[in-house]
């Protein structure tokens, strides 16, 4: 009958570490594979099968000691390099499962067609220069061969030893006079070196060896190193068993931590650059820690990963459990079954909490029943110890196969007696040591340790294992970084796991209190018993403690303030379905009332008018809480003070505590401290502790209750946890009684995505062009819920209903902005942004979103094209969808633009641009400017298109003779209020800006009174040349002859910076006479040449060569009239687009001088 576990178990022997330069045979078929193997198994089948190019490469394969990677990849090269009758028992045995099926077959198929010849290279050996790398690897492949009693040469060999034998004749000599392998065939160097260059194969193999026997190397060049490995991979093809070779070097990280790893690196990115050709069946296979990784910069990683399979190997528990397991080798199973099902019987959580991270949970679980008594606490931070602290030399394994305490633990009558297990304590006092050796990562431990382990021991068995346990996660926790699954967290959770089911497990509770009341481990926030490493001077802490009660954490909104967390909280957690945007900033009493009102007011400048914003009033106590309360109510009622107006007063009912605030301080002073000392991880984990108390902080204010103040209404207690909710329903309502959200129906129907804030273009379009209720039903899914919002207020046909509900947000946003158009001065321009900003404001509040943009679309509705852009044209349907996101993306960005500058047109103005059309026929389809839609398109189209194809101004037909109508079928004559139509039409024309009322209505009578007589004039070509040499013949004072008029009007045309239908008589007459004076002196510099008058210098093309120095037949008092004119012509322009045609017109019409002034 068994007394002890020894005598149901027995610790297996075994090697801590896989040496693959020391494998003895079969040594490798103990290794038991996981998902993880088998992942890196996958990669090297598919790179080796080789039809896939871009797998085509070698394999570099990093993980920290102990993790069992060189025994994996010494499997890999047995898979690949073994007779396949040597693997097939292993690989029959570990894949039988159906789900291991396709790799099992992937093992055979690709030995069917490949077989690799395994080379081994360990650690940095005898290499002490970059130069060293072929050597190493020439030695490593010749060794290799001649173990496998392959003999073969290769061209690169014969090279290099006939350059070697002439480069050192008398090295060679002395060989041959030593040897008689030698001197038998050749009489000198000489000799050997021209037997060897015709191929000789026996003559090779004596010098081969008879450097074997000199012990001396023939060096290689790494420039050559690639060739010769092709070489031999060809000659092992040609001999036909091996297709190629897989060079396996382990401790690679030996290299790498070397002054030479990088260059050496760099020399076999070369040999595995030529690896990776179609053709070649040769494979390098590194083997290192992820510290080898820590000198290679991020080209370099970038240029590995080109070449390599880059794969991690991590100590997966599932396979560090298996393996544990394996040493133990258990003798009476029926006994040892019988006892694992009672202790997880009894212990039933501890199974679910370590399988909880397995990928085989089933199988976890039979491994753990396999380590009984090793408890599954212990076992998980013993794969933890492995993974992350990775020591080489007192690995996880010899934990149980090479500790006595082990053996005497399993050796003792009681402790089998009382069903022990084997505790984490046990593996403490084993890593201890090492622990002792590395102060850096484990000095906070070892010093907490060793300061208190006389006292805690007097205490109690429990009281010294729990001690050792706690400092054994800290341990963990403060190193494994992505490693941690939670499991090492020094929570009390996972305290209490480590001794569930153990001796200790009822006093656990009291142990965790006396360590926080003694100060030895305390409680931090989130039941975490942390342990750092402290080296800072009390005296400093107590300084920085009291100048953070002074300063910097004086007031309770700086303790919220001094990161995210409570915002966060606040945001993610409280407020996280509201539906209309929101600002809010932290405060608290700063003993001083117009102080705080102050601050509240400049905190709500940053928010948008169209959002909420919360004054979140938070206590540190409760004589603090009555004073906030008072002041918000206070501030709610005030109406004197319109800057407090719409603001919401939150006021909660949880206070931080005096005790808690204190305990704030001490973690922020140790921050500090630790901070102005360089201990980044003191730092860190005191900044965390305080954090954690705000995050606490507003656990606790989620759960309870808060009241709320806003515009005087009755105070509401309310429950924290509901604060969405009510916000949605209640307060934004209230202050937003006609924005879109304070529609119910709508609220109710919807999901927080309709509410999203964002331009939409589709639903504008929508509520522009919609004409049935039926067309809101085929919009997106997303923007759909809109019909719920018009439901009460538009019948079928998009028209209002008689019965819309009263104060319906729908219906009075359209009303306000009917109010403003019909209100808005008509005569000047306007900015949309200006004149709807009162919709962003309350109790409007239209943002950026679904609904508002439905309601502003459907508002403006209604004028589409009665308003008008700067240039005259009026905005469609089309062009007003555009203004109107282009309104919410300016009220977005709170950045005005001028793209929305608009005006009206007046009905007489429309009526006037109406009936200059028909007048002058300027929407013919032939002509070049047709798309007439405003009176200043009208104007544009008479003086630049009608006028400039007549090539005469307007008002030269008024004085056009009877003669000139002879092609009409009536006798014509111009009369006095045909003159005068003809003067209002080129005052129309010419004036920018037009404000006379009186003159559009005298234009639009006469017009209509003379329409038909007017069409007829207007027809007819010849009026406009007749009554041009009318005019100029009757400037008496010139005398100008009928022959001679196209010189003058060529001279015009000359001096004249405008198109024709801008001329007016005035300018006309002052050209004639300019050209009368030219004509008259010769002295000026001109000349009658066929026909005409023309300039020496042409003013129209050049520009004068002096500014200040005017042509002889310009009048310079002229001149600075037009140029005063056209700055302040140039002022007025308020839009680009003016601006714009301006210039197109001068290009169309000016010299070159001027148009090289434009282009450069």
């Amino acid at each position: 009958m068994a007394t002890k576990y020894d005598d149901i178990i027995k610790l297996r022997g075994g090697k801590a570490a896989y040496d693959i330069a020391e494998e003895k045979k079969g040594e490798w078929v103990s290794f038991i594979p996981n998902e993880q193997f088998n992942n890196v198994l996958r990669t090297v089948i598919k790179s080796v099968r080789g039809n896939d190019i871009d797998n085509h490469k070698s394999f570099w394969i990093n993980g920290t000691y102990g993790t069992g990677k060189s025994h994996a990849v010494a499997v890999v090269s047995h898979l690949l390099g073994d007779d396949v009758e040597d693997i097939r028992q292993w690989v029959d045995y570990e894949y039988k499962d159906a789900k291991f099926a396709t790799l099992h077959q992937a093992i055979y198929s690709l030995r069917e067609t490949k077989r690799l010849l395994t080379v081994n290279v360990y650690g940095l050996g005898a290499m002490t220069h970059p130069g060293d790398l072929a050597l190493v690897l020439q030695k490593a492949v010749t060794e290799t061969l001649h173990k496998h009693k392959i003999e073969i040469a290769v061209p690169t060999d014969y090279e290099n030893y006939i350059e070697q034998i002439r480069q050192n004749p008398k090295i060679w000599n002395h060989l041959i006079d030593t040897h008689t392998a030698l001197s038998s065939v050749v009489a000198d160097s000489e000799q050997l070196a021209e037997s060897l260059k015709t191929g000789d194969l026996g003559i090779f193999h004596r010098v081969s060896d008879t450097l074997r026997e000199a012990q001396l190397d023939i060096r290689l060049n790494n420039d050559n190193i690639k060739q010769w490995l092709g070489e031999v991979e060809d000659r092992l093809t040609e001999l036909g068993t091996y297709n190629g070779l897989l060079i396996v070097w382990d401790e690679f990280t030996d290299v790498m931590t070397d002054a030479i790893g990088v260059p050496v690196l760099k020399q076999l990115q070369e040999v595995a650059q030529k690896f990776m050709n179609e053709d070649c069946n040769s494979y390098l296979f590194l083997i290192s820690h992820p510290s080898a990784f820590n000198g290679i910069d991020s080209e370099q990683l970038k240029q590995t990963d080109g070449r390599y399979h880059r794969m991690k190997y991590n100590m997966e528990s599932v396979s560090a459990f298996k393996i544990m397991s394996r040493k133990f080798e258990i003798i009476d199973e029926e006994r040892h079954t019988q006892m694992c099902q009672q202790f997880y019987t009894m212990n039933s959580q501890l199974l679910d909490i370590f399988t909880a991270t397995s990928n085989d949970q089933q199988s976890t679980r039979e491994d753990l029943f396999n380590l009984y008594p090793l408890h599954p606490g212990t076992a998980n931070l013993a794969t933890h110890y492995a993974t992350v602290v990775g020591s080489s030399s007192r690995s996880v394994f010899e934990f149980l196969g090479q500790n006595d305490s082990i053996r005497e633990f399993l050796d003792s009558e009681e402790h089998f007696l009382n069903r022990d297990t084997i505790t984490a304590d046990y593996l403490w006092d084993y890593v201890l040591k090492v622990f002792q050796d590395d102060v850096t990562n484990y000095g906070a431990v070892t010093e907490r340790y060793n300061s208190y382990k006389l006292q805690v021991s007097n205490e109690g068995a429990a009281y010294f294992a729990v001690f050792k346990g706690i400092l054994l996660l800290n341990a963990f926790n403060n190193v494994s970084g992505e490693n941690n699954n939670g499991l090492v967290t020094p929570s009390e959770d996972n305290i209490h796991a480590l001794f569930a089911g153990t001796c200790y497990d009822s006093e656990v509770d009291a142990v965790l209190q006396w360590f926080n009341e003694q100060g030895i481990i305390q409680r931090a926030p989130g039941g975490l018993y942390s342990v750092q490493f402290s080296a800072l001077p009390s005296g400093e802490i107590e300084e920085k403690k009291n100048e953070m009660r002074n300063v910097q954490y004086r007031y309770t909104d700086q303790v919220l303030n001094f990161s995210d967390a409570a915002s966060t909280a606040f945001e993610k957690k409280m407020m996280q379905k509201v539906i209309r945007p929101y600002g809010f900033k932290f405060f608290s009493d700063h003993q001083n009332e117009a102080v705080l009102r102050s601050q509240i007011k400049n905190a709500r400048k940053d928010t948008k008018t169209s959002a909420m914003f919360f004054a979140l009033l938070m206590a540190r106590n409760n004589t603090e809480l009555g004073v906030l309360r008072n002041f918000a109510e206070k501030c709610a009622e005030d109406e004197n003070d319109k800057d407090l107006k719409n603001i919401v007063y939150l006021v909660f009912d949880e206070v931080l505590t005096d005790a808690k605030y204190e305990q704030f301080i001490e973690y922020q002073a140790n921050y500090a401290c630790a901070s102005s000392h360089g201990f980044l991880d003191q730092q860190k984990v005191h900044r965390d502790h305080a954090v954690s108390m705000v995050k606490e902080w507003m656990d606790s204010v989620q759960r309870g209750n808060a009241v709320v103040y806003i515009n005087g209404e009755e105070k509401q207690p309310i429950s924290v946890k509901h604060l969405s909710s009510i916000v949605n329903s209640v307060i934004s309502p209230t202050i937003f009684p006609y924005g879109p959200d304070a529609c119910e129906l709508l609220r109710q129907k919807s999901p927080s995505t309709f509410w999203r804030q964002q331009n939409s273009k589709e639903i504008v379009r929508t509520f522009i062009f919609a004409t049935s209720k039926d067309e809101l039903t085929t919009i997106t899914a997303q923007m759909r819920p809109i019909q719920y919002l018009v439901q009460e207020c538009l019948d079928d046909n998009m028209e209002w209903k008689d019965d819309v509900p009263e104060n319906h947000p729908f219906k009075v946003v359209y009303d306000k902005v009917q109010s403003i158009i019909k209100y808005a001065d008509k005569s000047l321009p306007f900015n949309f942004d200006d004149k709807f900003s009162v919709l962003q404001k309350p109790p409007y509040g239209l943002y950026g979103s679904f609904a508002p943009m439905s309601m502003m679309a459907f508002a403006l509705k209604p004028w589409a094209n009665k308003i008008f852009d700067m240039q005259g044209k009026p905005r469609d349907k089309n062009a007003l969808i555009d203004d109107i996101v282009w309104l919410f993306k300016v009220w977005d960005d709170k950045k005005s633009n001028s793209k929305l500058n608009f005006k009206f047109q007046t009905p007489e103005e429309g009526k006037l641009c109406k009936d200059l059309i028909s007048l002058f026929k300027l929407n013919n389809k032939n002509n070049d400017y047709s798309d007439v839609t405003s009176l200043k398109d009208a104007r544009y189209a008479i003086t630049s298109e009608f006028l400039g194809k007549k090539g005469y101004p307007l008002w030269t037909v008024k004085y056009a003779s009877k003669a000139a109508f002879v092609s009409l079928p009536v006798t014509l004559n111009i009369t006095d209020e045909e003159c005068r139509l003809i003067d209002d039409i080129v005052t129309i024309c010419m004036e920018r800006d037009l404000r006379n009322p009186a003159l559009v209505k005298e234009t639009i009578d006469l017009i209509s009174e003379l329409r038909f007589e007017m069409k007829n004039i207007l027809n007819v070509d010849a009026a406009f040349s007749d009554g041009f040499k009318n005019y100029l013949m009757q400037l008496d004072f010139i005398n100008i002859q009928e022959d001679e008029v196209n010189d003058v009007k060529h001279f015009i045309e000359q001096n004249l910076q405008s198109t024709v239908g801008y001329w007016t008589e005035e300018e006309v007459e002052k050209k004639a006479l300019q050209w009368n004076s030219a004509r008259s002196s010769s002295a000026n510099g001109q000349q009658k040449t066929n026909g005409g008058w023309q300039q020496s210098n042409d003013i129209a093309s050049e520009p004068p060569a002096n500014n200040t120095v005017q042509t002889s037949y310009t009048d310079s008092n002229v001149l600075e009239e037009k140029r005063e004119q056209a700055k302040k012509h140039i002022a007025s322009i308020v839009s680009l687009d003016d601006a714009k045609a301006l210039l197109t017109r001068l290009c169309d019409e000016c010299g070159e001088w001027l148009l090289d002034k434009i282009n450069g």
